[in-house]
């Protein structure tokens, strides 16, 4: 399945990068995607921000579960409550600009941690954070951005996942 979808709106790609790579060389791994997705990031900033980025990742990836009605471990709130702690741990409040417009900002904002978190309250605030979701093949659970209409997909990919799905459905009826 390809990292991106052809029809993610453009502000959001990095975020569905973050929440598509799994991360499982541990801080190496964040070490290389972030100087491939936010190459102006620090080497020292990027090792100093490894364990927040993974509490990040796993706290979304629980948000996530809960956009595709999927029960993982803790109760939904949980993630809820890790990304309120995440959003005062990175100071992020709402700010007033001269023409009365109210934007999220935080004086942290050289943190990448601190703007994917802004990129979500991004998402969540325009309603598309709800087309993140979990692929429901239990083997799977890619992450991925639902681009259908209704945002009602199921699977990450219908060529694999839910190819499979549908010939097991039909395997059992036989």
């Amino acid at each position: 399945m390809p990292e991106h979808r052809p029809d993610t709106p453009s502000k959001y790609r990095c975020l569905e990068s973050f929440l598509w790579h799994d991360f499982e060389a541990g801080r190496s791994d964040w070490e290389v995607w972030l100087r491939r997705k936010l190459p102006d990031v620090s080497p020292v900033r990027a090792a100093s921000t490894f364990s927040r980025a993974m509490q990040l990742h796993a706290t979304l990836r629980s948000l996530q579960a809960v956009n595709s009605g999927i029960k993982i471990g803790e109760e939904p709130s949980v993630g809820h409550e890790m990304m309120n702690q995440l959003i005062s741990v990175y100071g992020i409040q709402p700010r007033l600009s001269e023409d009365g417009q109210i934007s999220l900002a935080t004086d942290k904002r050289a943190d990448p941690v601190a703007g994917l978190i802004l990129m979500v309250l991004d998402a969540l605030q325009s309603g598309f954070w709800r087309r993140f979701k979990l692929c429901n093949e239990p083997t799977c659970r890619a992450s991925y951005y639902d681009a259908s209409k209704a945002a009602t997909k199921t699977w990450c990919s219908m060529q694999t996942c839910g190819s499979r799905n549908k010939m097991k459905r039909y395997r059992a009826k036989a």
